[in-house]
């Protein structure tokens, strides 16, 4: 007698170790892979593009880097494509070190759907942004953690009550 395919993912969170709080997610049954499934793939498929824009000497970021008059001229994939390009090794390593910092913690929070969709919207949402506030080409997944970042702090706003009303005054 288990789990119903579809079901919730559930989470237990408790505070321990001196105030530290402890989360986590049991994935919903039969779902392959280990925890941080997307946040793993994400970091994978960053490096790998990284590894093509290096050997592509520019041509890669040439052709998916945030460039505003290419997007007003119609090349809307522009707005997607930065989130997996990057400008120089340490840009890449700070990004992968900083979505493997928050997004096993959204990933175990929100679940793998939502946590690819706020990854992506957030992405794109800050391509726009980017877009719209300068004439710069630009690169990287800087908006998609903010996304992450920014559900971490729903996440914990919403849930004040398990974290031993810490976030009360």
């Amino acid at each position: 007698g288990g789990e119903r395919p579809g079901r919730r993912d559930t989470l237990d969170c408790r505070m321990e170790h001196g105030g530290v709080l402890v989360a986590r997610a049991y994935r919903r049954r039969g779902r392959a892979g280990s925890p941080a499934v997307v946040t793993k793939a994400l970091l994978a498929l960053n490096v790998a593009i990284f590894v093509v824009q290096a050997l592509s000497e520019g041509a890669l970021t040439a052709a998916g880097a945030m460039a505003p008059a290419s997007i007003a001229a119609g090349q809307y994939y522009r707005l997607f494509t930065p989130m997996f390009l990057h400008g120089s090794f340490n840009h890449l390593l700070v990004n992968c070190f900083s979505l493997n910092a928050v997004g096993p913690q959204v990933e175990a929070f929100y679940g793998l759907d939502r946590m690819s969709l706020v990854y992506l919207a957030s992405g794109i949402a800050g391509n726009v942004l980017s877009c719209m506030m300068s004439t710069n080409m630009s690169v990287g997944a800087s908006g998609a953690i903010f996304g992450l970042v920014g559900a971490l702090g729903i996440f914990f706003a919403r849930h004040q009550d398990m974290m031993g009303g810490g976030g009360k005054h």
